[in-house]
């Protein structure tokens, strides 16, 4: 007997019941979901002649939820841990058959069943804490029981999935399948009628606490190794490992409860949670309903140097085949040894094995930049020099290198191997060709694209821009360089604005210009030799060591302006970020960027801020428009135009909004 019911495919047959969860498109744990899943177990204990029953998922995987709206929902009746309860207290087995992506409150629904089998490929994981929470349906009670507290931590604290069949996963599951899941269900679920063997529960398992010296001690370990962390989610995920053993299970599920709630709470889950939800509005681009993406296989990356190298690298290592040409042979001598250098790191870190880098190295052909462009799929122009070269017309060319845009740009963050953003950059000609090509390109890169509309400039520039000159402007104001870095750096911003500008160089800033009465203090620098970390001497002094503050900087800065009283630490971090929430009104309101979240993810991929923190965007919510408002204009500086709040200040105030309200969803 089978019957679909809602989300929940029922069938009844020779004593098992199977209830297989189909929730398209990812098969997520939502509350209709819940619903229809405990009606179903309600059933199927209903049933006079059921043995045992098998929770297993329709499509590519085992029930998830692991995003901000699905884990938030969970506690939304009938809970997710209500639904681990009675799984839990079934009067017969109950097997989980684990396929695809199991992660989330989908492991956790896992958890609570008495028995598991998985197929080999399968994956487990709990990533809550990378959006600053930690399981809450008894998956910090559960786990701990089951593997101890060093697997378990392994597993929360990295967030990350894991092989069913490897530490620290090994020993989750009763048996793996290596083909036919639900045959192999089957056959195991026989022998556990046949051997008379009945429920047994999570909440009673011990092994984990076997030794409980041991236990004990690697929660100390990671208990001192999280402190210094500014995160909150993994102190409260070691501690609640730690309740786990302390405290009797039903005791344990309320310190859960109680700590997820704190996270939930936090700035920095909203934080974390919005950088997510950001990441996800990203993909929209507008485009025309229908738009195919074009199938990029082969990619034509021309011109020499570093920026190219990363490029070609980047797209070898995620299976695209590349034409690297240059009008120079002697730039290709030395790029491709440059690339095959780059394989041989990522074997050496045990990325990838030295048969995959030969591989990959293999799909690179090399010559001169008219030779390679005819079989390609698409174009990336990485150097000046190349935008005469011939191809057929059909073949979509995109500007890497940072130019005028007519119609496409990307602008990677760099390096590019090793960071997900690129910004697709639409010109004034633009079509919807060109910005499928590169919403393609940057599928099969495994980069989050986010689209700009611009003749050049990017978002990263831009923010970067007014960051670098907000920075210059409290320098004028007596400021100390160092003190500015230490209040943003305390705060969490590991690279900081003075900071920053000596690992990328003195040379560029020190070539704009400043509004009358105000200083260059990059050309000052430069002038006196510091070009920045590559000369040795910047802001800072640069050692093997990193960066040092330089004791005879004062004398330089004031020989130029006297010293200020020192400002405090939370109005220098008020004016750093509202000038380049500022800057980021003047980009939506001119149209350059769609909505505030993509200045926030891009501001936290590109220039570090920290994600527990947010973009700057998000960040004149948490830290008030209007206190954020009145610094700036109180700030007397000649710099005033770049000062004065755009007017969406006044306006979001007025109606109690934040810029976060105009997202949408």
């Amino acid at each position: 007997m089978t019957e679909a019911r809602d989300a929940v495919e029922y069938s009844y047959r020779d004593g098992i019941v199977w209830l297989g969860v189909s929730e398209p498109p990812a098969n997520a744990l939502t509350r209709a979901a819940r619903e229809a899943l405990l009606a179903a177990l309600e059933r199927a204990l209903a049933e006079p002649e059921a043995q045992a029953v098998v929770l297993h998922g329709r499509g590519k995987s085992f029930p998830v939820a692991l995003d901000a709206d699905d884990l938030l929902s969970l506690h939304e009746v009938p809970s997710l841990a209500e639904l681990c309860a009675r799984i839990e207290t079934a009067p017969i087995p109950v097997v989980a058959a684990m396929h695809g992506a199991v992660l989330g409150g989908g492991l956790e629904l896992a958890l609570a069943a008495h028995y598991r089998i998985a197929h080999a490929s399968a994956r487990i994981g709990l990533p809550a804490v990378q959006l600053g929470l930690l399981p809450a349906a008894g998956g910090t009670q559960r786990l701990p029981r089951m593997l101890g507290a060093g697997a378990a931590l392994d597993i929360m604290l990295s967030g990350a999935s894991f092989a069913v069949d490897r530490a620290p996963a090994r020993g989750l599951v009763d048996a793996v399948a290596e083909s036919d899941l639900l045959g192999a269900t089957t056959v195991f679920v026989r022998k556990l009628l046949t051997d008379g063997r009945g429920p047994r529960r999570s909440s009673e398992m011990r092994q984990g606490f076997a030794d409980a010296m041991a236990y004990q001690q690697e929660v100390a370990r990671r208990r001192e190794a999280v402190a210094a962390r500014p995160e909150l989610a993994p102190r409260e995920i070691v501690a609640a490992v730690e309740a786990a053993m302390l405290l009797p299970f039903e005791a344990g599920l309320a310190f859960e409860a109680d700590a997820f709630d704190a996270c939930r709470t936090s700035e920095q889950s909203k934080a974390l949670r919005g950088a997510q939800t950001a990441e996800r509005r990203a993909l929209r681009f507008g485009l025309p309903a229908g738009t195919e993406l074009p199938d990029l296989r082969r990619v034509a990356v021309l011109g020499g140097g570093g920026l190219a190298a990363q490029i070609v690298f980047a797209a070898l290592n995620a299976g695209l085949s590349v034409n690297w040409g240059t009008r120079d042979p002697a730039r290709l001598r030395i790029g491709v040894p440059q690339v095959n250098e780059m394989f041989r790191q990522s074997v050496a870190r045990g990325a990838i094995s030295d048969e995959m880098a030969q591989e990959r190295m293999a799909r690179l052909r090399v010559g001169d930049s008219a030779d390679m462009t005819a079989d390609s799929d698409m174009i990336l122009h990485a150097a000046r020099g190349q935008a005469d070269v011939p191809a057929p017309d059909h073949i979509v060319r995109a500007s890497v290198f940072t130019d005028r845009v007519e119609r496409l740009g990307l602008r990677f963050a760099l390096p590019v191997h090793g960071m997900r953003l690129v910004e697709v950059i639409a010109g004034p000609s633009v079509g919807p060709e060109q910005l499928a090509a590169a919403l393609s390109l940057a599928r099969a890169l495994g980069k989050l694209p986010v689209k700009v509309v611009s003749s050049g400039d990017s978002l990263a520039s831009r923010l970067m821009g007014a960051c670098q000159r907000a920075a210059d402007a409290l320098v004028d104001l007596g400021q100390d360089p160092y003190e500015i870095d230490r209040a943003l750096r305390d705060w969490g911003w590991q690279r900081p604005p003075f900071q920053l500008r000596d690992q990328i160089g003195l040379d560029k800033l020190a070539q704009r210009e400043r509004a009358e009465g105000a200083h260059n203090w990059s050309a000052l620098l430069l002038g006196q030799g510091r070009g920045g970390r590559a000369q040795g001497k910047g802001v800072y002094e640069w050692s093997e060591g990193g960066a040092q503050p330089d004791p005879g900087l004062s004398a330089l800065l004031e020989a130029e302006r006297p010293p200020a009283k020192p400002m405090p630490p939370d109005l220098i971090r008020k004016l750093i970020f509202g000038a380049m929430a500022n800057e980021g009104a003047r980009m939506l309101a001119s149209g350059m960027a769609a909505r505030p979240s993509d200045i926030d993810i891009v501001a936290v991929m590109a220039l570090d801020l920290p994600r527990w923190r947010g973009g700057p965007m998000h960040l004149a919510g948490v830290m008030g428009l209007l206190s954020m408002r009145r610094a700036m204009e109180a700030l007397d500086h000649p710099d005033r135009a770049f000062w004065r709040p755009q007017p969406v200040f006044a306006d979001l105030i007025k109606n109690g909004r934040s810029f976060d309200d105009l997202n949408g969803r």
